[in-house]
């Protein structure tokens, strides 16, 4: 009994101490990020400048383009009933609350990375 309380508090603790973060889908912003290696759909690309565009606030897709450092378009795509949430850590997220089809983050270098999969979404 003492243990099960124990381990309650425990965890009751722990996510005390570590909320989620939440953020709010941005309007009518634009961010371009520096990538080490996206994923797109399997594929790997290294080095290239993500472009993100979300809508205002009656529409809802994000335009996203990939272009490689040498100036050479990779990818291009409009996201419709999609959204552009940022957060605090640098990690940008593209979907609907719990469906990403685009997740950047910084690795454990520092650098960010990128993964896309529009059909089946990153969980």
């Amino acid at each position: 009994m003492k243990r099960t309380i124990l381990l309650f508090l425990l965890f009751s603790l722990t996510t005390s101490i570590f909320p989620q973060e939440t953020t709010k889908a941005l309007t009518e912003s634009e961010i371009v990020r520096k990538v080490s290696y996206i994923d797109i759909e399997g594929k790997i690309f290294e080095d290239v400048k993500v472009t993100l565009k979300s809508s205002d606030i009656f529409e809802e897709y994000v335009k996203v383009t990939i272009v490689g450092m040498d100036g050479k378009r990779i990818w291009k795509k409009t996201l419709k009933n999609a959204f552009l949430y940022v957060f605090s850590s640098g990690q940008i997220q593209v979907g609907k609350p719990n469906f990403d089809r685009i997740l950047i983050f910084k690795n454990d270098s520092g650098s960010y990375t990128g993964k896309i999969r529009e059909k089946e979404g990153i969980y």
